[in-house]
């Protein structure tokens, strides 16, 4: 018998100023603050380095409820006869609240590592925990309500639908898993505008620019409300521009309490972020603040 997950077990958390369906004063000026530092044709984001406010409050974070475990965990695949091994011996854990970035070069095994993560993959070895629950003790269909209501993906590529406008990119994840009384139209249009988007919501992924498309991908991650947002460089194909202003976004998701996890190959982007784990050829070869 498959166990279930009460959608109580697997909430993020409450309070959000991106709430659906709120009257919350506190949205309505974040829209309106936000709406010039996201539109930067006329007044350009300043890139400047905005760290986590855990890191002013004496290392709140450490001490946070772990929403992250990994431990013990090796992966390989198998190429014909021979097994080729990816990580090993990974141990990890991220705090509730914390902004963590992952770094290494090409091919070190970050991006396995992230997949991990997001249950978009199962470990060959040990175990992954998100919010107390044990991937290895979950059925395929317990797992993918899990990830769609607790984690939403960032990618370099955007991995937009190109025959959908944004706004119907947005509700896209809904289609699969949704939150018990939300109206997933009308909070697509809210996380739309929150992004600056408010004017593009029609238009289809060729319409709008690389830093548009980001944003629709950021709207669209945020769909289901998760505690934890996945991004795989999630300025790779963007100029360093726009590219400081998604990052900038990142932080404001974070000063809300979003759990943030974060892979890149440049040191500069990782410096975003609270803590900066390196990985190389499989392995955390340094875990640093």
């Amino acid at each position: 018998m498959e166990t279930k997950i009460p959608i109580e077990d697997v909430s993020a958390q409450g309070g959000s100023i991106l709430d659906t369906g709120t009257e919350d004063p506190r949205l309505i000026g974040e829209l309106h603050s936000k709406e010039n530092n996201f539109t930067s044709n006329e007044n350009p984001l300043k890139c400047e380095l905005r760290r986590s406010r855990h890191l002013q409050s004496d290392g709140e974070h450490t001490t946070g409820t772990p929403v992250i475990e990994v431990i013990n965990v090796k992966k390989s695949y198998i190429l014909a006869d021979m097994e080729v091994p990816i990580l090993h011996d990974i141990n990890l854990e991220v705090r509730e609240g914390e902004f963590l970035a992952i770094m290494g070069p090409s091919g070190s095994g970050k991006s396995t590592l992230m997949n991990l993560i997001g249950f978009l993959d199962r470990p060959t070895e040990g175990k992954i925990i998100i919010k107390g629950l044990d991937i290895n003790e979950l059925s395929d269909k317990e797992v993918a309500r899990l990830r769609g209501l607790e984690i939403g993906f960032i990618f370099q590529t955007f991995n937009l639908i190109p025959r959908l406008t944004a706004l119907e990119n947005v509700e896209l994840p809904t289609y699969a898993n949704i939150r018990s009384g939300i109206d997933a139209h009308a909070r697509a249009k809210e996380l739309l505008t929150l992004v600056g988007l408010e004017d593009r919501m029609h238009h289809k992924p060729g319409e709008l620019s690389g830093g548009q498309s980001q944003r629709v991908a950021i709207a669209r991650a945020l769909i289901n409300d998760p505690a934890i947002l996945l991004a795989d460089e999630p300025t790779g194909n963007l100029d360093s521009k726009t590219g400081c202003e998604i990052l900038n976004m990142f932080t404001r998701l974070n000063e809300d309490g979003r759990t943030i996890v974060m892979i890149t190959h440049d040191p500069e982007i990782a410096r975003y972020a609270d803590r900066i784990v390196l990985v190389k050829d499989g392995i955390i070869q340094n875990n640093s603040e």
